[in-house]
């Protein structure tokens, strides 16, 4: 028995996807308390407040009231008009074996 080529592309994706959904946890209140937010004159900056998790760089960083600089395992950053707004943080375990996207406000 041959099995299509579009066969196998379509359970290849439906595994993808399964993958993506089970991989990141859905948002807690206390999630934001995994990262630290420091924001001074429109300069944001995002670290990791847990040992056990560290900053996901390949994640779509995103802070709706300023622009991103760059993103690496140990800070994400930002550049805006002022300290307000929300970013959307993304940490992962330092195995790679869980990690959650959250939103935390900039104050």
């Amino acid at each position: 028995m041959r099995v299509s080529t579009k066969a196998v592309g379509s359970l290849v994706a439906m595994a993808v996807a399964l993958v993506g959904l089970t991989g990141t946890t859905e948002s807690r209140a206390d999630d934001a308390a995994l990262v630290k937010v420091v924001c001074s004159s429109g300069a944001l900056t995002v670290t990791s407040a847990s040992h056990e998790f560290h900053i996901n760089k390949a994640a779509p960083w995103k802070w709706d009231k300023g622009e991103k600089v760059s993103v690496d395992d140990k800070a994400a950053v930002f550049k805006g008009g002022a300290c307000t707004g929300t970013v959307s943080a993304y940490v992962c375990t330092n195995d790679q074996s869980q990690c959650k996207s959250f939103k935390v406000a900039v104050k």
